[in-house]
């Protein structure tokens, strides 16, 4: 990404339960195109390295072939719901900015992330907006937005991320092509994610 600093940050996030998989969905092999496997927590720290320098993989247990550079942060609240454990994450790891990545999107893309960051201009948070509806785990923060999550989750502590960009007043960024952000929730949409193939640079759509 060609504005990312040194002060930027990539978030992403791979320590949920994985009810409807059945296992370890981060530790999930993805092989678009039967040329190598790749873990989808790896493959996600690895598409997305451009957007920022430094990365920080949100995780209790450890993730083997992980890159010497990433910082590996267990979630203080387990189970909690991913507005916790960002709110953590963005509190151990200060930074400009935090572009937020859940691990189960195959084919995000940091040029995604360009377009949010240029949101950033306008507003403290942005997040991505798809045909099939807003992505709050696909975002980027502020500090000023990050400042205003501790007080909310303490007295709601089961708020929602979706909630707390509502409340921050976030831009929404539009994308006309929902392929980057299918997510694999089961062995079956694994499978198809697979199979549908990436993005063409085209999928993104312009400012």
């Amino acid at each position: 990404m060609s504005d990312a600093g040194p002060d930027d940050v990539l978030v992403v996030l791979a320590g949920g339960r994985s009810r409807r998989f059945g296992a370890d969905k981060a530790l999930a092999a993805f092989d678009p195109d039967r040329s190598g496997a790749e873990p989808l927590a790896l493959r996600a720290l690895r598409r997305l390295a451009p957007v920022a320098p430094r990365r920080l993989l949100v995780r209790g247990a450890p993730l083997p072939g992980l890159p010497p550079d990433v910082l590996r942060f267990a979630d203080p609240s387990p189970g909690a719901g991913p507005l916790p454990a960002l709110a953590a994450a963005f509190a151990a790891v200060p930074a400009r900015r935090w572009f937020v990545a859940p691990c189960d999107l195959p084919w995000l893309a940091p040029a995604i992330y360009a377009r949010l960051a240029d949101a950033l201009r306008r507003a403290d948070a942005a997040a991505a907006r798809t045909p099939e509806g807003l992505e709050p785990l696909v975002s980027a923060w502020t500090p000023a937005a990050a400042g205003r999550l501790a007080p909310w989750l303490d007295a709601e502590p089961g708020l929602a991320v979706h909630a707390a960009l509502a409340r921050l007043g976030a831009a929404e960024v539009e994308f006309d092509d929902a392929l980057p952000f299918r997510n694999v929730n089961t062995r079956e949409e694994l499978e198809r994610v697979r199979r549908a193939g990436g993005p063409a640079p085209a999928a993104v759509s312009a400012p």
